[in-house]
C-alpha cells in the first residue's frame, strides 16, 4: 500500500473524480467573483474532505489560479513549503477533546491583521463539528460580520452537531460516495492486485475508508469471527470491546453493519452466509429475527455516530453493541431448540 501511502492530499483531490464537480464548482466561482466567504465541506467519512479543503486552500491563495492553482507562483511555493503566511489552521490540540475558545480566538486575531501577501487569507477549521459551545459563539461573530478578503473552510462529517446559525453562513459543499463502478476504478488505478468490492462495500462507497480497511485486513477477519464468538455465550464480551477500541474502532463498527445488513438483506434463508442461523427455522423465528437485527443495525449505526464524537467512550460503546448482539444470537439459539 506504499503508493497510496505517497499520494498527497493536493494530489487527491486534483484527481479523485468523485471530487470533480466540488473542484470545477469553486473555480468558477472563482473566475465569476463569486468565492464563498465560509464554505462548509461535509460527508461520511473516507470521501476526502480533508484533501478537497487542502486543495481549496491552494486555490484561494494562489496568485494566479486557472482550473487548479499554478503550482509555480510564490505563494504555491509558500504553501509547498507548508509556510504560507495567510494560512491557518485550526484543529483539536493534542490531549484535547475539543476546538478550544482560544484556538478560535488566536485565529480571529490573525484575520484581523492584513494579509502578508496582500491577498487573501484562507483559515481550515478541522474537525469544525468538534467546536465547544464558546468557540462556535466566536465564530459565528467572524461569519456575522467577515472581513473582506478571508475565506473559512470548515469540514465536518456531523454538520447537524453545528449551530444553525454558523451553518446557514456556509456555501454547503455536499460529497457523496461515487458510483461502485467509479469507486473501483480508481481503487484499482492504485493497487490493480487487489479485489476491492467488499472493502467498498464495507465502507459505505467511501474509496479512501477502503483503502484505510484493505491495508489492515486482520480487522475484517476478527470481525467475521466476531458472531460466532459471541454466538456461544461464553465471550469476554469487556476483553473483546477493549481490544477493539484500541486498533482501527471505525472499520470495525462498518464490519459489523455490513454483517447485519447482509444478513437482513438475505432474509435468513438457506442462501444466507454463514452467520449461525440454525436450518429449518419457522417464518415467526425468522421475522422475530429480523426485527432484532434491526434493532441491532440501529444501535451499531448509533455507536458510529457517536465513534466521531471526540469525548465517546469508544469500549463502552462496543461492550453495547456486544451485549446487544450476544443477547440477540441466544435468543436464536433458544428458539431454534424450540422449533
Amino acid at each position: 500500500m506504499s503508493e497510496i501511502a505517497a499520494l498527497a492530499p493536493i494530489d487527491l483531490a486534483a484527481t479523485a473524480p468523485w471530487l470533480l464537480a466540488a473542484r470545477q464548482s469553486i473555480a468558477n466561482a472563482a473566475r465569476a467573483d463569486r468565492f464563498a466567504q465560509a464554505l462548509l465541506l461535509q460527508g461520511i467519512p473516507g470521501l476526502g474532505k480533508a484533501a478537497l479543503a487542502e486543495w481549496i486552500a491552494r486555490y484561494a491563495l494562489c496568485d494566479q489560479p486557472d482550473v487548479d492553482a499554478c503550482g509555480v507562483c510564490p505563494s504555491c511555493q509558500f504553501y509547498r513549503a507548508e509556510n504560507h503566511p495567510d494560512l491557518y489552521r485550526v484543529g483539536v490540540e493534542e490531549g484535547k477533546k475539543q476546538i478550544s475558545i482560544d484556538a478560535v480566538r488566536e485565529m480571529i486575531a490573525a484575520l484581523s491583521l492584513s494579509s502578508y501577501r496582500g491577498r487573501r487569507k484562507v483559515v481550515v477549521i478541522q474537525p469544525a463539528d468538534a467546536l465547544n459551545v464558546n468557540g462556535a459563539n466566536a465564530l459565528l461573530k467572524t461569519l456575522e460580520e467577515p472581513s473582506g478578503s478571508a475565506l473559512i473552510i470548515l469540514v465536518a462529517v456531523r454538520p447537524e452537531k453545528l449551530p444553525a446559525t454558523i451553518a446557514s453562513r456556509c456555501q454547503r459543499i455536499k460529497l457523496q460516495a461515487p458510483a461502485t463502478a467509479v469507486a473501483l476504478a480508481w481503487l484499482e488505478s492504485r493497487v490493480a492486485a487487489q479485489d476491492w468490492t467488499l472493502p467498498l462495500a464495507l465502507s459505505a462507497g467511501a474509496p479512501l475508508a477502503a483503502l484505510t480497511l484493505a491495508a489492515v485486513p486482520k480487522v475484517e477477519q476478527e470481525m467475521a469471527q466476531l458472531p460466532q464468538l459471541l454466538g456461544r455465550g461464553d465471550a469476554d464480551i469487556p476483553a473483546l470491546a477493549e481490544a477493539c477500541q484500541k486498533h482501527y474502532p471505525a472499520e470495525r463498527l462498518r464490519c459489523l453493519e455490513y454483517w447485519i445488513s447482509e444478513r437482513i438483506r438475505y432474509g435468513l434463508t438457506s442462501a444466507a452466509p454463514d452467520a449461525g442461523a440454525p436450518a429449518g427455522l419457522s417464518a415467526a423465528v425468522r421475522r422475530r429475527h429480523i426485527q432484532g437485527l434491526y434493532g441491532l443495525l440501529d444501535e451499531v449505526r448509533r455507536a458510529r455516530l457517536l465513534l466521531l464524537s471526540s469525548n465517546a467512550a469508544v469500549a463502552l460503546l462496543f461492550e453495547q453493541v456486544f451485549v446487544s448482539m450476544a443477547r440477540e444470537l441466544e435468543w436464536l439459539r433458544a428458539a431454534s431448540r424450540r422449533t
